[in-house]
């Protein structure tokens, strides 16, 4: 989904078609109540599952949509369509042949600011495993500019996950190579390799970048999930300077219980607040939604909010059967306030989401996460949000 000049709002996906099986579907919908203003359709020869994989919309007002069309040899080509943005007629389109045929459907489209195209897809090298082709198209008529095909490390897969295009119309691809992190600055003028940058986590195992984005001074930030030590999968967010591809700094996050955590969405809002989304795995509730903030700064650096400054107090304790749990937050963010036994090991869950700043309180009732009364005994109230963490004991009597 993307917005034009006017913020019409442009989706596209895949239609379900009579005859043909599912189709690259395109539709503009007006901003102000909604309402479609055009509806395209595009398919292969064979008739088969076809679908959209990215858009994009140049200052033209014209919507460009890269797509997957499988063959009837079981191979698949990237369909590019550039459409006129008034009635949705197809202006030009381009196939490329070679694009690996898997459910992921790995294609992007890009528009730079001359109105050219910049599409990229997952190939198959050959002796060389997969590889990233990369291509420039004349906006105006879908002449072929430049292609390559780029490899990292010989034999190793090289398989991406998103591009986006900086001001001077520069490619850049993060993905994995190896079962490392990697991230590619390309030419927009010729398609040559400005730099190329990969991280490997602690472990040293797999770690894939998801998502990219650019911060308010030009630098590269990166997300998507690294294995730690111990940790399992960890969210690792990077920051690179876009010159020549320098880590400038690494945040890591690991959730409560270490199991899963995957960063896979960045967004940056006017004050310099990064924002990670993404989702995290805990023993109790499985998968559950995730997003981090973090303070980018001035110069070339990132840190996590301030810390929350906690306040946590319990009334009346010892208590017999209930105990009010009061607590006082400086900012607002995301917060999880647990009981644990005196061995540290949980007993139920009582917060575990955003508060806003100020002061607020909870009752716990003596039961565990079953529900079930729990026995007289010294437990520890701990909460946690930003970078603070504080831990109340709290006597039940019974």
């Amino acid at each position: 989904m993307t917005l034009d000049g006017s913020d019409d709002i442009v989706i596209a996906g895949r239609m379900f078609v009579t005859g043909r099986d599912d189709e690259l579907v395109t539709i503009k919908f007006a901003n102000a109540d909604g309402a479609p203003l055009w509806e395209a359709k595009e398919g292969g020869a064979a008739r088969m599952d076809d679908r959209a994989l990215g858009v994009a919309v140049g200052n033209d007002d014209c919507p460009v949509v890269s797509g997957l069309v499988q063959n009837a040899d079981n191979s698949a080509t990237l369909m590019i369509v550039k459409y006129d943005g008034a009635n949705g007629g197809a202006l030009w389109a381009r196939n490329e042949s070679g694009l690996v045929n898997d459910q992921s459907g790995d294609g992007w489209v890009c528009v730079d600011e001359a109105g050219d195209v910049i599409a990229a897809w997952k190939e198959w090298g050959g002796a060389t495993s997969y590889d990233i082709a990369v291509a420039k198209y004349d906006g105006s008529d879908g002449t072929p500019v430049w292609s390559v095909s780029y490899n990292h490390l010989g034999a190793s897969a090289d398989d991406p996950s998103e591009m986006i295009l900086d001001d001077a119309g520069n490619p850049v691809l993060v993905g994995s190579t190896a079962g490392d992190y990697l991230i590619v600055k390309l030419d927009g003028s010729n398609g040559a390799t400005v730099w190329s940058q990969s991280y490997a986590g602690p472990q040293g195992w797999y770690d894939v970048a998801n998502a990219v984005t650019f911060a308010p001074n030009g630098d590269i930030v990166v997300t998507g999930f690294s294995d730690g030590t111990g940790t399992s999968w960890d969210v690792a967010t990077l920051g690179l300077e876009p010159t020549i591809g320098k880590i400038r700094w690494v945040e890591r996050w690991d959730g409560v219980d270490h199991i899963t955590d995957e960063g896979l969405a960045l967004t940056i809002d006017s004050l310099g607040r990064l924002y990670v989304s993404g989702y995290s795995y805990t023993e109790a509730q499985g998968m559950d939604q995730l997003v981090l903030a973090y303070q980018l700064t001035v110069g070339t650096g990132v840190g996590q909010l301030p810390p929350a400054v906690v306040v946590l107090e319990g009334y009346p304790n010892p208590f017999n059967p209930r105990i009010t749990l009061s607590y006082a937050l400086e900012v607002e963010g995301p917060a999880l306030l647990e009981l644990l036994d005196i061995k540290g090991r949980r007993v139920v869950k009582l917060i575990d989401g955003f508060l806003p700043a100020g002061r607020g309180s909870i009752v716990w009732q003596g039961l565990d996460v079953g529900g079930h009364i729990v026995p007289s005994g010294t437990y520890l109230a701990r909460m946690r949000s930003g970078s603070s963490t504080t831990t109340t004991k709290i006597t039940l009597s019974r």
